[in-house]
C-alpha cells in the first residue's frame, strides 16, 4: 500500500487554496486490503458490501505476514489479560467469567477480572474455542494491520481471534451487525453461509436484538467449504454462518470493518444545516392534507449508492462531515503514529524529512486557523502556515523544509520542529545498501 493524497482541488492548483487534503501513509511492515482480496478494484466496485468472497488458493497468503498463533496464546497466558478481552465459548454458550478469571491486587486496588490461565486451558482442552477481542487495541502489529485497513477503506476496523480446538464448534447460528475478514492462521475450519434473510439484511448496529436465524428458514447455504491457513473469507454484515473445526485444531482472524451508515451521515449533515441557519424555514400549510409536506426523499437500499438527498438542501460532503467521518473513524483505531519520547534536536530540522506511518492526515481550514488531524488529535497553526502544510502533505518522497512555500525561513524552521516534536514527521533514513 503506497501512499495516497486527496484533495477537493486540483493536484496542481496553488496550494494555498486547497480547501480539505487527505493523507495516507500506511505502516510498510504491515498487511492492507490488498493481503485480504484477490482483486481490490473488484472488491470496492462489486463485492464490498453486497456477497461473500473468499481468496483463490492460488493466492493464498502468509498467515505469518497477519498473526502468530503461539504469540497471541502467549500474551493471553503470560500477560494478565483482563475481561473483556477475551472469553470462552463452547456450542454457542460463554463460559461463565467467574471461572475462567482470578482476583489480584496492585496497589490498593483489587482486579478481579484477569485470565486464570491453567482456567482457561481447562476450558480449551475441553472444547471451548478461546476468543480474543480488542486485538487491534492491545498487539502492536495488530494495530498497524488494522489502521492500515482503515486507510484503505475510510473506515473503523476492529479485530479478534479464534483460537479453537478440534471438532469444535464455538458460537451458533448467527450474523455480524458489520462486515467481516476471515483470515485463517492455521489448522482448518469448516464454514457455511446463507444469504440473508429479510431481518438480517440491513440490520443496526449497537441494537443487537434481532432473533438468529434457524436452520429452517435458511435453506441451502451460498458457502460451504473448508478454509486452510493463508485463505480470507468476506462476510458482508447480516449474512447467517457457522464454523466449526475438523479434525485439527483452529486459529483465525476476524478483521471486523464497522461501515459508518447513511443515517448517520445525513443526520450530520442536517445538523451542519441547522447550525448554518438553514432548515429553519416553516413546512407548508395544510400539512394534514392530501399533498402533505412533500415526497419524503428516497433512501437506496442496496450499499453502496448514494441516497438520493437532491430534495433536500444536504451538504454531505461539507467540511464539518468530512471532520465528524475522521473523527468517527480514527477514534477507534491506535494511535500508531508516536511522538518521540525526547525532544528533537532542532538540526534534525534541516536534513531529508518523511511523513511518519500512522493514522490519516487532513488539512482544513476553520476559524483563520489550520487544522492539522492526525488521528488521536488536531494540531492547531496560523493560517499562514496553510500553503506550507499543504506542500508537505502533497510531497511524494523525502523533503526538506527550505523546498516547501509559504513561509520565511524562521517560521517554517518552528513549524517543522513542532510536526517533529509531535511524531508527524521524522527524519529519512535511507535503506541500506546490500
Amino acid at each position: 500500500m503506497a501512499p495516497t493524497v486527496e484533495t477537493l482541488t486540483a493536484p496542481t492548483a496553488d496550494p494555498s487554496h486547497h480547501e480539505w487534503l487527505v493523507r495516507r501513509q500506511p505502516h510498510p511492515d504491515a498487511p492492507g486490503l490488498a493481503d485480504l482480496v484477490d482483486d481490490v478494484e473488484q472488491f470496492r466496485a462489486h463485492d464490498v458490501y453486497r456477497q461473500p468472497r473468499v481468496t483463490s488458493p492460488s493466492r493464498r497468503r502468509d498467515p505469518a505476514r497477519f498473526a502468530d498463533p503461539d504469540a497471541l496464546w502467549s500474551d493471553l497466558l503470560g500477560r494478565s489479560t483482563r475481561r473483556p478481552g477475551f472469553r470462552l465459548v463452547r456450542e454457542g454458550t460463554t463460559t461463565d467469567p467467574g471461572r475462567i478469571t482470578r482476583r489480584a491486587r496492585i496497589g490498593n486496588r483489587d482486579l478481579t477480572d484477569l485470565a486464570a490461565p491453567n482456567e482457561v486451558i481447562d476450558g480449551y482442552r475441553g472444547g471451548a474455542t478461546v476468543v480474543l477481542q480488542g486485538l487491534h487495541l492491545t498487539d502492536p502489529a495488530l494495530a498497524r494491520f488494522a489502521n492500515n485497513l482503515a486507510l484503505d477503506l475510510d473506515q473503523p476496523v476492529q479485530i479478534n481471534a479464534y483460537l479453537s480446538p478440534s471438532s469444535a464448534r464455538g458460537l451458533d447460528i448467527h450474523f455480524d451487525y458489520h462486515d467481516v475478514f476471515v483470515v485463517q492462521l492455521e489448522g482448518t475450519k469448516r464454514w457455511r453461509v446463507w444469504a440473508p434473510t429479510e431481518r438480517t439484511r440491513d440490520p443496526i448496529g449497537g441494537k443487537h436484538a434481532i432473533p438468529r436465524p434457524t436452520l429452517d428458514e435458511l435453506g441451502d447455504p451460498l458457502l460451504d467449504l473448508v478454509l486452510e491457513a493463508g485463505d480470507v473469507l468476506y462476510l458482508p454484515r447480516g449474512h447467517p454462518h457457522v464454523a466449526e473445526t475438523t479434525d485439527r485444531a483452529s486459529s483465525h482472524l476476524t478483521v471486523g470493518v464497522l461501515a459508518i451508515t447513511w443515517h448517520r451521515i445525513v443526520r450530520q449533515a442536517i445538523d451542519a444545516e441547522v447550525d448554518a441557519g438553514r432548515l429553519r424555514s416553516s413546512i407548508s400549510l395544510s400539512a394534514l392534507g392530501p399533498d402533505g409536506v412533500g415526497s419524503a426523499p428516497a433512501l437506496a437500499t442496496e450499499a453502496p449508492t448514494v441516497p438520493d438527498l437532491t430534495e433536500l438542501p444536504l451538504d454531505l460532503r461539507s467540511l464539518r462531515v468530512r471532520r465528524w467521518i475522521a473523527r468517527e473513524i480514527w477514534s477507534r483505531q491506535a494511535s500508531t503514529r508516536l511522538r518521540p519520547r525526547c525532544p528533537v534536536e532542532p538540526a534534525v530540522a534541516d536534513g531529508p524529512l518523511v511523513i511518519a506511518p500512522g493514522p490519516v492526515i487532513t488539512l482544513s481550514r476553520s476559524a483563520a486557523r489550520s487544522q492539522l488531524f492526525v488521528g488521536d488529535r488536531t494540531i492547531s497553526m496560523p493560517d499562514e502556515a496553510h500553503p506550507f502544510l499543504a506542500a508537505l502533505l502533497l510531497a511524494e518522497g523525502p523533503v526538506r523544509r527550505t523546498e516547501l512555500p509559504g513561509l520565511d525561513e524562521a517560521s517554517s524552521a518552528v513549524v517543522t520542529l513542532r510536526l517533529l516534536d509531535e511524531g508527524v514527521l521524522v527524519a529519512h533514513r535511507p535503506e541500506p545498501v546490500r
